[in-house]
């Protein structure tokens, strides 16, 4: 399956400070990080369920923020960027 992973952490208080960089370092394990707080990538169900579980222990559901789009396959995306055509995935083969 496909991924778009995308979070907002608050960080007003010390201890969503500290919450940011433990969720970004943890979807870097799993997923390509295409932007700020967006990550993308092929993931396997075994993965996703335990990248789920890792990020529900992270983060502070009352504060904070993540979705996960599931896509079934890349092939099933249209892509448009404006800007530079920057695709994270693009030198994986």
């Amino acid at each position: 399956m496909y991924l778009i992973l995308v979070y907002d952490i608050s960080t007003e208080t010390k201890e969503g400070r500290k919450r940011l960089p433990k969720v970004m370092k943890k979807c870097r394990e799993y997923l390509h990080h295409t932007q700020k707080s967006v990550f993308e990538g092929e993931i396997t169900e075994a993965k996703f369920v335990s990248l789920k579980v890792a990020i529900e222990k992270l983060i502070d559901t009352q504060e904070d923020y993540v979705v996960m789009y599931i896509i079934e396959n890349k092939n099933n995306i249209h892509r448009e960027n404006i800007g530079i055509n920057f695709d994270p995935t693009d030198n994986i083969l």
